[in-house]
């Protein structure tokens, strides 16, 4: 209501533009896109150190203040800008990265839209400083002053600096100050910062780092020329006990139809091994850090039934392909590419994924280094220097091509073995499909808690089953329950309980938790719920964990002991039911059959309270007589 009275004392009218088309002013069209690249503090030094890299920087140095919202500094040594080009640096789609449309379908550097410096500026009060190394005067020029913070025509100023770049970024969103009202706290600006720059050090490794945030040093990252310490920085901004969790991938093949060679290379965590969150998952494509979907799905699928639920893989991978097959110019951050050949680039990846974690299913032989070359040193593929050579020109295909007379047996026999697990297999699939097939197929849920299926018996009769769904459920979970198994909740739970009664039933901690439950107290008179019971992926299967937390209570009030029959029969009447859509009840169905077909269909039949009823042709007449 306050929203629409908000409204009603809006005049419309007088807010609203000229119907005349008019040229947005060169400020205002700037401060527009700078709401698209300039996000943060972060996002300003992820353009900046992106520019130093593509200037062929071996020294970057990065200043923080206030956490980045009083300075922004970075420091680069690398090629520098022309005296000549300073003040067109700071324009709009104005760029040496690219020039043709062809250049545009094949990048490497890491920027190349000219869009940066120009959207930083009209938010901020900027300065460059530069100098190239055949000049024998380094010059500055200064965008940023309070009446005029976008004046591109200034003439560059002669000062002190040697060869490379400095770019200061201050008083960033000082004109726009909705804009730095979104900004958070300086230690969480200054943590996005900081995982920006763990993010590149991680894909640059011949480029040295130094981070300080208020003059103090965070960070120092030397070159890491050599695989020993190579090891020793991702050791730093991981972990070592990532590394020592780790398996190796290096993963290469030309056997991809029109794709040209392709590289996967990095460390996977090992199944054994996981997080409880994906904030250890980095993959780069030909040296950008990306988040791309079917990456994702890719990576998931193969670690697909690996996994605990609710948990996460690990994996610093770098992905190398032709970048004709790639493009990066899909989105303004830069942080999603498309692949020209998706099905192609999924299955590449699952497979070599598979190939680390599996080795010795695999017959790929040993790959070249992941990092060396002749002499031992780091080989930048990214730079500007690598344009017009082939991508990875220096490896080989890893396909072993020899095969001798044992290799040859071992897979005559593997062919063997495979004819006969096929047979079982199909032999198996025939008796799932007797069993699957005796409820038939789902009719729809009736009124609440019945399911209807029809199917057709030995004799080729119609046969109509009523299901009840929550005494189906019932009796699933007492055949699949296993003891201590359990479900962590991504909320806990609270319980509303007296001191006595938490008192009580925590006294049976160990005991509860062999049944899956992990309890603890949260104030006085509220009981935390983090763990339940597993369900055994019974669908649509839900538990009362309040009817059954007093149920429990009021089992251990009389007895010293938890009775194991009494606590799975409060786990069974806890258990209610959701309406189930279609899918769901195919898969009830063909659960509930499948477990009758073990425990003998007349002794099921007979179990009470009744689970189904069959209803044949005759009956049905009968009901309708």
């Amino acid at each position: 209501m306050t929203n629409i009275k908000f409204l009603k004392n809006i005049d419309f009218r007088s807010s609203t533009v000229s119907s005349r088309i008019k040229t947005l002013s060169l400020q205002l069209a700037n401060q527009i896109a700078a709401g698209e690249v300039v996000e943060r503090p972060a996002s300003v030094v992820k353009e900046l150190l992106e520019n130093a890299i593509d200037a062929h920087s071996s020294q970057i140095q990065i200043e923080i203040e206030r956490g980045g919202s009083a300075l922004i500094r970075i420091t680069d040594d690398g090629e520098g800008i022309n005296k000549e080009d300073l003040a067109l640096a700071v324009t709009r789609h104005a760029t040496s990265k690219i020039k043709t449309l062809n250049e545009l379908e094949q990048i490497i550097s890491l920027g190349f839209r000219g869009e940066a410096l120009a959207s930083i500026s009209a938010v901020s009060r900027l300065s460059l400083k530069s100098k190239q190394v055949e000049q024998n005067q380094a010059w500055m020029i200064n965008t940023g002053t309070d009446s005029d913070f976008a004046n591109y025509s200034a003439e560059p100023e002669p000062v002190a600096h040697p060869q490379g770049t400095t770019i200061d970024v201050r008083d960033l969103f000082f004109n726009t100050p909705a804009r730095r009202k979104f900004m958070r706290t300086v230690k969480t600006e200054f943590k996005h910062i900081d995982d920006v720059i763990k993010r590149i050090a991680l894909s640059r490794f011949d480029i040295a780092f130094k981070l300080t945030h208020n003059k103090k040093l965070l960070r120092n990252l030397p070159k890491a020329v050599t695989e020993k310490a190579i090891i020793q920085r991702i050791s730093k901004l991981f972990s070592p006990e990532f590394l020592a969790n780790t398996c190796k991938v290096d993963f290469s093949s030309n056997h991809f139809s029109n794709m040209g060679e392709i590289r996967l290379s990095g460390w996977v965590s090992t199944p054994q091994w996981n997080r409880k969150q994906s904030d250890w998952q980095y993959f780069y494509v030909n040296g950008r850090y990306i988040k791309d979907k079917l990456v994702n799905h890719a990576l998931r699928q193969a670690y697909q039934e690996l996994l605990p639920d609710d948990t996460f893989s690990a994996y610093l991978l770098y992905l190398e392909i032709d970048p004709q097959q790639v493009d990066v110019n899909v989105h303004p951050t830069k942080h999603e590419v498309r692949f020209r050949q998706t099905r192609l680039v999924h299955d590449f990846i699952y497979s070599g994924i598979k190939d680390a974690l599996f080795p010795e299913s695999s017959d790929i032989a040993e790959q070249a280094p992941t990092y060396a070359a002749d002499n031992g040193e780091y080989i930048n593929r990214y730079s500007q220097a690598n344009y017009n050579k082939p991508l990875l020109h220096h490896y080989q295909p890893s396909v072993n091509s020899s095969l001798n007379q044992n290799k040859i047996a071992e897979q005559l026999n593997g062919l063997t073995q495979l004819y006969r697990s096929d047979k079982q297999d199909s032999l198996q699939k025939d008796e799932q499909k007797t069993m699957s097939t005796f409820f038939g197929t789902s009719l729809g849920c009736l009124i609440p808690n019945y399911l209807m299926s029809q199917s057709v018996n030995n004799e080729q009769q119609a046969q109509v089953f009523i299901i009840h769904i929550q005494r189906a459920q019932q009796f699933l979970l007492k055949q699949l329950f296993q003891r201590g198994q359990n479900t962590p909740l991504l909320i806990p739970e609270t319980i509303s309980l007296n001191h006595q009664q938490i008192a009580s039933i925590l006294e049976h901690q160990p005991a509860l938790q062999q049944w899956g439950l992990e309890l603890s107290q949260l104030g006085e008179d509220t009981l935390l719920v983090r763990k339940r019971p597993s369900l055994c992926n019974i669908p649509a299967c839900k538990i009362d964990m309040v009817a059954f937390i007093h149920d429990v209570l009021q089992n251990i009030t009389y007895k010293a002991s938890i009775d194991e029959s009494q606590m799975m029969e409060a786990f069974i009447h806890a258990i209610t039911s959701e309406s189930l859509n279609t899918s769901e009840q195919e898969r009830l169905l063909m659960m509930l059959a499948e477990q009758i077909h073990q425990y003998g269909v007349e002794q099921a039949a007979m179990i009470k309270p009744v689970i189904w009823k069959t209803l044949d042709e005759s009956s049905l007449d009968k009901l309708l007589t």
